[in-house]
């Protein structure tokens, strides 16, 4: 009898505990045990305690866990003109959408962000150290000996320029420039003697191929030529006239005549001379008489 009674203890308290737990069930003014909404959701009447009526939440509210209340909490407002923003771009009405900084500031409170601050920017000289993130700023350090940085929010900083052999330096570096170099005379005459005699090199060979071709090519082209140019003997045979005894006398009697101008002026002489000494001009008229015989109009008889 008494092990019935310990038992049905036990299945009392059990049937108690599981209908009550705290985060499904809530008791009512009776002292019954119902059930709860559940997340994203309200309860709108508690008049059925087994069965509840639970209506979804609104945009811009939220119900996390299980509750019977008849209304859901709302979200909280982040303020664009405060650089915030939801924390979760798409609506959420089953847990709290925290506010955030937008992207190049962070929050002053970790709590509970409401104001925003920008992210400190390293100089030049600084590198980052540690990159800022929406809930702490940028950290930075200075560049160490031997190193720069020339830019804001550099990611590291780079090493001095070694001046190689024959270069001397001629600005030295600092956390902000780098070291700059520059050539010797000795080193830079070196060079350039080295680039003349590489270019005259160049040339000359360039010349001893140009005229080595030249002269094969002429000699290909010059010895057919001249295989053509040959010259061959020519047959002559001799002409042989006979002597005209009286065409002889003419060619031997015939005397150059000489050509004599009127236009040209007569050198004085004897014969053209007056007496007082001066030249005769003589009279260009007709320059040939051609000589006709004349005919006798007159006619005699004889009776």
């Amino acid at each position: 009898m008494k092990t019935v009674f310990v038992i049905y203890l036990l299945v009392t308290l059990l049937h108690f505990v599981l209908c009550c737990e705290e985060e499904m069930h809530y008791k009512n003014k009776n002292g019954d045990c119902c059930k709860k909404c559940g997340p994203g959701k309200r309860m709108m009447m508690d008049d059925n305690c087994q069965d509840p009526r639970c209506q979804d939440c609104r945009i811009g509210e939220y119900q996390s866990g299980y509750t019977s209340n008849t209304r859901c909490e709302r979200q909280p407002s982040c303020d664009a003109n405060l650089h915030l923003k939801p924390q979760e771009d798409i609506p959420i009405t089953t847990r709290l959408n925290k506010c955030v900084c937008e992207p190049g500031y962070y929050c002053t409170k970790e709590d509970d962000c409401s104001a925003c601050m920008e992210h400190s920017v390293c100089k030049p000289g600084e590198r980052v150290a540690k990159k800022g993130t929406q809930e702490s700023d940028t950290k930075c350090e200075p560049c160490k000996n031997g190193t720069f940085s020339d830019h804001d929010s550099a990611d590291t900083c780079k090493e001095w320029t070694t001046c190689d052999y024959g270069y001397d330096q001629n600005t030295p570096g600092s956390s902000t420039s780098d070291r700059s170099c520059l050539g010797s005379p000795v080193y830079r005459a070196a060079i350039g003697v080295g680039v003349a005699v590489l270019v005259l090199l160049f040339i000359i060979v360039l010349a001893v191929y140009f005229n080595m071709l030249k002269k094969k090519q002429g000699w290909k082209a010059v010895k057919p030529f001249a295989e053509n140019l040959k010259v061959k003997p020519l047959n002559i045979k001799p002409i042989h006239h006979q002597a005209d005894p009286e065409i002889g006398d003419q060619l031997n009697n015939q005397q150059p005549e000489e050509d004599f101008d009127p236009s040209e002026p007569v050198s004085p002489t004897p014969s053209n001379m007056t007496e007082n000494g001066n030249v005769v001009d003589q009279e260009h008229g007709k320059e040939h008489i051609i000589s006709s015989t004349e005919s006798n109009a007159y006619s005699y008889s004889y009776s």
